[in-house]
């Protein structure tokens, strides 16, 4: 095959398990492509499906309704009407011309989409620059509060990206194909990310570059479009189109891929940008928890930086936050972790760690923002879920900031001086600290716990492993460019092998930092340098990882109701915590 550049029989695919026994990658993948190919199926293009449909279709009344909608180029009333309609996500034009049209102001590029749509289907349309009056601030406040519902109670999304032709079509449907057959199931179970990658992306296809080069895959608001319905296509120009959930499947494996090679770039993209389209996939199924959603949609663009706010609250389930463009950008990041807080849902948490508190205001001390996390190489695969907590109506703290529950472990009994990475590695084994926890307590918030880097590179107990790799990269003893990203020869794919892309990502995220260990009765923790002064004590937050490693708060005395520096920490034994408070972080 093409993709593999092997000839007759000299094989430069590398071998794989299948059914106990060894085989070469491109005869698995022949066989499969043969299979797929000759089902000779096709996409149905989206007005077919919807007509198709139509005997089935009613509208909802479950969702706040759009005000207007655009039906045979006249502005109807969608309000007081159960008439279903069709939601339409797009980019807008980087410069948009705008003209007088019904009494408002809209878009040109709009009316082009809505004469474009129109000409296939009699239902109603619902796009954003027509049917909400873009200067008209009181109802369009009113409009964008109910963004979310407008998406979930339309028959259908159609998400607008040029890029697709049929060919984009054919290579999608036929590697979601690949993924449903032995093969590529073969390959899943050894962990196998480059043959995963190969058999879904049919070696690199050039038409998945064209794909996910849109600009609509990098805007704020089209990740919620995208999800809140299970009737959500992608639509070309000329109508091709493509569930949206398919490309969601294919996108699995490379991300997959993305996260264990050693060159962060795969179809023109950064593994930051394979997180954030894979996370769409689990969107759909349930409420995003702030923290996964800050790490997907942050990663994108809005032209205001309100919208990084309000473009999460439907994913999110915050949508009793009205948005108002009015206030300022750290008040509306402020309400947002104080809005999810008050739901249980402190997942947030997990990006306060990269906060530099000495330049943030008054009351942020605790809240992320996009900036942050948008610098940031890529986010960490460790899932980190929020802990119940029990209802308290006392609140400790200043009049500004962020309300979080916490329980003390006790005062700093004993603290390192500062030392860069290496220094803390020697200074923690030392100490008797596993290669476990000494990952967990230097990376497990950067790139992800130990535990978790096994299960997604199918290894087991790669602890050691990953620790003497990293050192190596920083202190030149292995150069980054050395890593290898594939096996190719004699022997099938080696479980677990991926590893060394994730000991890359940890050489380079402590350069230069100067890094403190600090113990009290409850455990460990490594932060950076902070400031502070007099008693420091080690606070547990309501956040764990599956396994129960939890996140701690660093708090002193001095300054005790404005956090300095937060890590992950290891437990000691029968080490108990105090009862839970509730304390306004400024």
């Amino acid at each position: 095959m093409d993709i593999w550049k092997c000839e007759n029989e000299r094989h430069q695919c590398g071998m794989m398990i299948e059914h106990n026994a060894a085989i070469p990658r491109c005869r698995a993948y022949l066989r499969d492509h043969k299979n797929v190919t000759e089902r000779k199926t096709t996409y149905l293009t989206w007005h077919r499906i919807i007509k198709n449909a139509e005997s089935n279709v009613k509208a909802t009344t479950t969702y706040a309704r759009p005000r207007n909608c655009i039906r045979d180029g006249k502005l109807v009333d969608s309000a007081s009407s159960a008439e279903p309609y069709i939601a339409i996500s797009y980019v807008w034009d980087t410069r948009p011309s705008f003209k007088e049209w019904e009494g408002r102001r809209v878009t040109e590029q709009a009316l082009h989409i809505a004469d474009r749509l129109s000409k296939h289907t009699s239902h109603a349309l619902w796009i954003d620059a027509i049917c909400i009056d873009q200067d008209n601030e009181p109802v369009k406040m009113v409009e964008l509060a109910k963004m979310a519902d407008i998406y979930r109670g339309a028959t259908a999304v159609l998400c607008l990206v040029p890029e697709i032709d049929q060919t984009t079509s054919r290579v999608v449907e036929h590697g979601t194909g690949m993924i449903d057959l032995d093969g590529f199931r073969a390959l899943e179970h050894a962990g196998d990310t480059h043959g995963m990658y190969m058999f879904a992306s049919q070696g690199s296809n050039k038409a998945l570059h064209k794909l996910f080069s849109s600009r609509w895959w990098t805007r704020a608001w089209t990740f919620q479009e995208a999800v809140l319905n299970r009737v959500t296509f992608l639509v070309g120009e000329k109508e091709e189109t493509i569930p949206i959930s398919d490309v969601l499947k294919i996108s699995y494996p490379i991300s997959r891929r993305a996260a264990t090679q050693k060159k962060d770039n795969l179809l023109g993209q950064l593994s930051s940008f394979w997180d954030s389209v894979h996370s769409m996939s689990d969107t759909m199924k349930v409420c995003m928890p702030l923290g996964t959603a800050i790490s997907s949609v942050w990663r994108r663009q809005s032209t205001v930086t309100h919208d990084m706010a309000y473009s999460l609250l439907g994913v999110c389930r915050l949508e009793t936050i009205t948005p108002d463009y009015r206030l300022p950008v750290e008040k509306v990041f402020a309400d947002l972790v104080d809005k999810a807080s008050s739901k249980g849902d402190f997942s947030w948490l997990r990006w306060s760690h990269l906060i530099d508190r000495d330049a943030t205001c008054e009351g942020m001390s605790m809240v992320p923002v996009p900036a942050t996390v948008l610098a940031t190489p890529a986010s960490a695969i460790t899932e980190w879920r929020s802990v119940e907590v029990p209802q308290m109506s006392v609140v400790r703290g200043g009049a500004v900031g962020v309300c979080i529950p916490h329980r003390s472990t006790g005062v700093i009994r004993w603290q390192s001086q500062l030392e860069d990475i290496k220094g803390i590695i020697n200074m923690l084994q030392k100490l008797s600290y596993g290669p476990e926890d000494i990952w967990n307590l230097l990376f497990g918030l950067h790139v992800g716990l130990a535990c978790d880097v096994d299960r997604a590179v199918g290894g087991s107990g790669l602890a050691q492993a990953l620790l003497n790799l990293a050192t190596g990269y920083i202190d030149g003893t292995f150069k980054l460019e050395d890593s290898e990203d594939d096996l190719v020869g004699e022997k099938p794919y080696t479980r677990g092998y991926g590893f060394t892309a994730y000991a890359s990502m940890a050489a380079k995220v402590w350069r230069n930092a100067q890094l403190v260990v600090m113990r009290s009765q409850g455990g460990t923790t490594v932060v950076p340098t902070h400031s502070g002064t007099g008693q420091a004590r080690l606070h547990r937050l309501p956040v764990e990882s599956h396994r129960g490693t939890c996140l701690c708060l660093v708090v002193y005395d001095s300054t005790k109701f404005r956090a300095s520096a937060i890590g992950v920490m290891v437990e000691n034994d029968h080490a108990g915590s105090g009862s839970w408070q509730f304390t306004r972080f400024s």
